[in-house]
């Protein structure tokens, strides 16, 4: 393709167009190069280009986000880090004569061929019901199920979407392999046949283009679901939709299956990937604690939650390896299994005979131009930085959070403290044996995946009730929902502002430092903020990094107490004893983080969720996922192309190279994630190049493509001057302050208290002013105002004597 050649260096306008990036410039240098040969070539990449763009327009003027390519990430601006590569693979001129037209009669005798393939799945699925091929309960398959549970909602797309998926596998086999075309060329062109003509036209128009009412694109309050932030593009960012792709997937077939090495060998087993390349090496971060970590995994978690399968007829969870460790028998193995084999020589499991780790696939949906063609994986979240993990990711979920008078979220009362609701059937969503035993619920059930994230989601919990509390206080006409609807206006803001003011730069320094200040320039509605696939797979992998095996709890005397993860996964036990919750923040903001690199704690390695290894499920997602391997996406990230193992040391150390090479069979085939963590951090950054990245393109958009940012103005939703000024007070620190029995903090909680950290009085940390959300009509007088004032005044210097 014209682009991967200016890209790749391989034509005489990439030194140009670093030069200039101006579209005049740039349009007149390429129209320039016509004229320098290769003229057939050109032509013909420059056809393909025309039809890829009647196939976007089409998927832009029926008011969806097109997969793979959206038609805002193929523009260039100076606000893209980096404009992602252009290689959709589209068939060449000469082959698109040869292949025969395909009619909707083609397109819908694969449909039913397809709907008779899921059918036949019901047998199995019975058998598997009766045979009890099932997870166990408290088992490593139950921790994953829970993890990636999905709605019934999300199900219903996955049964439409695994049909079509199976169409268009049916549609390669049939119009195109005999052909001589490529898997990938293939799935392109069919990506070009519009579901419309199916059965399945309306139901995808359903969830990617419809038309908002009036009332909701004019409200001041997103919805719970993300839909309808958009004025003209309604579906973008709302939840049960698919990803998007920076580059075309990689599947083995085009469609779905496992990405296979370029030799078209299997890949090496995700869990010798794991093993030959990670430690255990305690190497603590010195200026990092463990808050930095959690806070990761918990804007990770509002912005992204793929579901994995269940059973399509039966709606059981699916489990993928034998109770004893070993691979299921074929009559067993359910379709959407794709188990980790585990070596023989395995240094964990070789001594308990374990040959399989679970891996069951993620749930599926429609593609978000309504088309045949590559299987997208769902995102169950929404695509905003919108609290929906906190509030739910539908009006269903939302409304069963909430307490039904005084704006408030429903809460448990444990020993006179105020927790997460408890569930009604704990051994459903956390991986306990008792009907008494603490599970808490919020708007994702992740929030007991380790007590560290229940911790937070308690804290933003008692947060919303208290600015709930006292907005009644200040406004008493007010009623239940405008009072729950400001509050979660507030907290929202608040959670985007202390993401972006302050875990961006403790991550990574000054490399992304102007998405705070420079680089907000308003909504603007021709920004898709979708999450991408690769962000979702692979950014945020970091966070495993960086946690420790122990629970530091810190308690009022700064005596610690440990407990290990390994036995806290979906057990939150420790936030429900007394005194539990400001035990496990105290010690979060003052342990110290491990080092960002290969070494994960065994807890995470060969424990996780009851008995995986989270870098070897990763790994295995992003297969799952058809993500192109590390080598690509360097590339599209501005490094150098790398052809041989030696062009990797660029970014990642020799030592580590050479490992890569012992594991691998070309420099192609490494694993994105993997690619990821190996790169050396950028100065100043816990991260490198790859995955700086991706932040910085993905959290662009989501501020960006999101309507109701706080810090965007005359907006529906926009805050005053007054109130964006106190919004811009708040810190997690001033949080804490505000929701526990504390007196002090340092002030940067993303760091340990040091001489240059050192713990302040909560009362010099930046508190927000409720005031300012005060209607004029409640407002007291000037003389009120100044002795109320003045009483303030005095009570706080009295109190820092």
């Amino acid at each position: 393709m014209l682009f991967k050649r200016i890209i790749e260096g391989k034509s005489v306008l990439n030194a140009e167009v670093k030069k200039d990036k101006s579209p005049e410039k740039c349009s007149r240098r390429k129209s320039e190069c016509d004229g320098c040969g290769e003229h057939s070539t050109i032509l013909e990449e420059l056809m393909k280009m025309v039809l890829l763009g009647v196939v976007l327009w089409a998927g832009v003027t029926f008011g969806s986000h097109v997969a793979p390519y959206p038609l805002n990430l193929i523009v260039t601006t100076e606000f893209y880090h980096p404009p992602p590569m252009y290689d959709f693979p589209f068939p060449s001129a000469q082959m698109l004569k040869r292949l025969p037209p395909i009619t909707s009669a083609n397109t819908n005798k694969s449909i039913s061929i397809s709907k008779m393939t899921v059918a036949m799945l019901e047998r199995l699925e019975e058998n598997l019901e009766v045979s009890g091929i099932k997870p166990k309960q408290g088992s490593a398959a139950q921790g994953l199920a829970i993890s990636g549970y999905p709605s019934n909602d999300a199900m219903k797309y996955e049964k439409s979407s695994m049909t079509i998926t199976k169409a268009s596998q049916n549609l390669v086999w049939t119009r195109c392999t005999r052909y001589g075309l490529a898997n990938d060329e293939c799935a392109s062109f069919i990506s070009t046949l519009n579901l419309r003509e199916s059965e399945f036209g309306g139901e995808c128009a359903q969830l990617e283009r419809f038309t908002c009412r009036t009332n909701k694109m004019s409200s001041r309050y997103r919805t719970f679901d993300g839909s309808c932030n958009n004025p003209v593009r309604s579906s973008w960012g709302q939840a049960l939709t698919g990803y998007k792709r920076l580059l075309h997937p990689r599947y083995a077939d085009g469609i779905e299956e496992p990405r296979k090495a370029l030799s078209h060998k299997d890949l090496p087993s995700a869990r010798l990937v794991s093993t030959r390349l990670a430690d255990n090496l305690d190497v603590p971060n010195e200026k990092k604690t463990i808050a930095l970590a959690v806070w990761s995994q918990f804007v990770y978690h509002d912005l992204v939650h793929t579901p994995i399968r269940k059973t399509i007829h039966t709606d059981q969870t699916i489990r993928c390896c034998d109770t004893s460790g070993l691979h299921l028998t074929p009559r067993y193995l359910h379709p959407s299994c794709m188990p980790i084999s585990v070596p023989d020589q395995d240094p964990v499991f070789k001594e308990k005979y374990v040959t399989c780790m679970e891996y069951t696939r993620s749930v599926t949906t429609y593609r978000g131009d309504c088309t045949f063609g590559a299987a997208e994986q769902m995102n169950q979240a929404t695509h905003f930085l919108d609290g929906s993990h906190i509030y739910g990711s539908n009006s269903r979920d939302a409304a069963a959070l909430r307490e039904k008078t005084g704006g408030l979220l429903k809460t448990s009362n444990i020993d006179d403290e105020e927790l997460l609701p408890l569930v009604a059937n704990p051994s459903e969503k956390c991986l306990v044996n008792r009907n008494d035993a603490a599970c808490f619920n919020t708007g994702d059930v992740r929030a007991n995946m380790h007590p560290w994230l229940t911790a937070i989601h308690a804290l933003f919990v008692r947060e919303h009730n208290r600015i709930a509390r006292n907005l009644a206080n200040l406004n008493p006409g007010w009623n239940s929902d405008k009072l729950y609807h400001e509050a979660r206006r507030i907290v929202v803001a608040e959670l985007q502002h202390i993401t972006y003011k302050y875990w961006l730069p403790a991550l990574t320094g000054k490399v992304i430092d102007e998405l705070y200040d420079s680089y907000d320039v308003g909504y603007n509605s021709d920004v898709d903020p979708t999450i991408t696939n690769s962000f979702a797979t692979v950014a945020f992998h970091f966070v495993n990094s960086l946690l420790d095996q122990d629970i530091e709890l810190l308690d009022e005397n700064d005596n610690v107490t440990l407990h290990r993860l390994k036995h806290s996964y979906f057990k939150p036990e420790l936030i429900a004893r007394k005194g539990g919750l400001e035990k496990v923040l105290r010690g979060m903001i003052s342990q110290k983080a491990q080092d960002l690199d290969f070494n994960y704690d065994d807890d995470l390695r060969n424990h996780w969720l009851g008995g995986l290894d989270v870098l070897a499920v990763d790994v295995q997602r992003g297969r799952d996922h058809g993500l192109p391997g590390y080598a690509q996406y360097r590339s599209l990230c501005g490094l150098p192309v790398a052809t041989s193992f030696s062009h990797l040391t660029d970014v990642i150390p020799q030592e580590t190279v050479e490992k890569l090479s012992q594991v691998y069979e070309q420099v192609g085939d490494i694993d994105l994630v993997v690619g990821v963590m190996a790169e050396t951090p950028l100065p100043g950054s816990l991260i490198g190049q790859t995955a700086t990245c991706f932040l910085r393109e993905q959290l662009w958009r989501t501020r960006s493509g999101d309507r109701y940012f706080y810090s965007h103005t005359h907006e529906a939703g926009s805050f005053s001057k007054r109130q964006m000024a106190e919004i811009k007070r708040a810190s997690l620190g001033r949080l804490m302050c505000d929701n526990l029995e504390i007196t002090a903090i340092q002030r940067d909680v993303f760091q340990p208290p040091s001489d240059s950290n050192s713990l302040v009085s909560c009362h010099e940390i930046k508190k927000i002013n409720l005031e300012a959300w005060q209607d004029p009509s409640e407002q007291p007088d000037i003389l009120t105002r100044t002795n109320t004032w003045l009483k303030n005044k005095v009570a706080s210097s009295n109190s820092t004597k």
